[in-house]
């Protein structure tokens, strides 16, 4: 099974040219468990880093592209391996992502600029919120649950790391009594985006 789409292309350093883009070779998981090693968790420092050294080194903010002006969130797979991936998220002025987890995989944000805000819901189902900055990030473990917003006027770019790589999203609502699952999106669902 495929996990990314074969036409998708990756800007990052490591492919075909400093200059050109590499394509992005689809993700199969082997038939038997005996012919891979079993994926590994990165822990969270570890996530943060690799979010700030993607961020800082090999990401071109949406404003310096040229690529006009952005309606909806935009997204490009970086990395995929057994045990990580990397995506850059461009969020348009009021692009939001609603209340989700992340299907089990630990994970951490990188905004390399513009401004995001974060509500994340705690164990104790208290809903709290922040503002991450350009050059600051956050890491969170596999029961995270949040959502994100671009409150600012222009368009902010995030680096989104998750380990092992994500299977599927719930979303939610909140409740009075917490959060509530409206759905789960699979990553083997073609229109599938974190």
């Amino acid at each position: 099974m495929s996990l990314t789409r074969e036409r998708q292309t990756s800007d990052h350093p490591a492919g075909s040219g400093l200059r050109a883009q590499a394509t992005v070779l689809p993700f199969a998981r082997p038939a038997s468990p005996e012919a891979s090693p079993a994926a590994i968790r990165l822990d969270e420092d570890s996530l943060s880093s690799l979010a700030r050294l993607f961020g800082s080194s090999c990401v071109t903010p949406w404003s310096e592209r040229g690529d006009g002006a952005l309606a909806a969130r935009a997204y490009e797979l970086l990395e995929l391996s057994d045990h990580f991936e990397v995506w850059v998220i461009h969020w348009p002025s009021d692009g939001a992502l609603q209340l989700h987890d992340h299907g089990g995989s630990s994970g951490a944000l990188y905004v390399v600029s513009g401004s995001l805000d974060e509500g994340a819901v705690s164990v104790a189902n208290t809903y709290d919120h922040r503002s991450i900055g350009a050059g600051q990030g956050t890491s969170f473990g596999p029961r995270y649950v949040h959502d994100v917003v671009n409150s600012g006027p222009d368009v902010a770019t995030s680096v989104h790391v998750y380990s092992p790589p994500m299977e599927k999203m719930t979303f939610f609502t909140l409740g009075a009594d917490g959060i509530v699952p409206e759905r789960t999106d699979y990553r083997a669902d073609p229109a599938w985006a974190p």
